[in-house]
């Protein structure tokens, strides 16, 4: 399991997690296809999403390596995961940096100047794709990928 969440982040496009892992044999195809080597093995076998490791670029590598279907529609949203900044960022105890937004392709990551001259950082949820590049990135491990609601 990833620092910070409470559950695994399975691989894009993937069912509920029952489903998932009724329906999912741990073949390990996946986790062999995935071009960014962000999936591992986790409990029981099962691929993970490793965000430490680097982001998903949502190639479909994994998705076409499957011999179980198990993979959605990909028009579909990949999945419904989004990052959220922790209390140990650098930005919210005075330190400048900025190295999450300038990574974030998709510019979902914002900061907010407050009173004392620190700077908080905001997720939009509407603009994030949760493909994870802002983890890896983060020098104070303070950025964790969790379930929208």
């Amino acid at each position: 399991m990833c620092q910070g969440q409470s559950a695994p982040v399975r691989p894009p496009w993937t069912p509920p997690e029952d489903e998932f892992t009724n329906r999912c044999t741990g073949c390990g195809d996946c986790v062999a296809a995935c071009p960014q080597d962000i999936l591992v093995k986790g409990r029981a076998g099962y691929p993970v999403v490793d965000f430490s490791r680097g982001a998903c670029d949502f190639c479909e590598a994994c998705a076409d390596s499957c011999p179980e279907a198990l993979f959605a529609e990909r028009a579909a949203a990949p999945w419904n995961v989004k990052a959220r900044v922790g209390a140990d960022c650098l930005s919210t105890r005075g330190v400048t940096c900025r190295v999450c937004a300038e990574w974030c392709d998709a510019r979902a990551i914002r900061f907010r100047l407050e009173v004392g001259g620190r700077a908080h950082p905001e997720i939009s949820d509407t603009a994030c794709t949760g493909c994870g590049e802002c983890v890896a990135v983060c020098p104070a491990n303070a950025i964790s990928m969790e379930e929208s609601e």
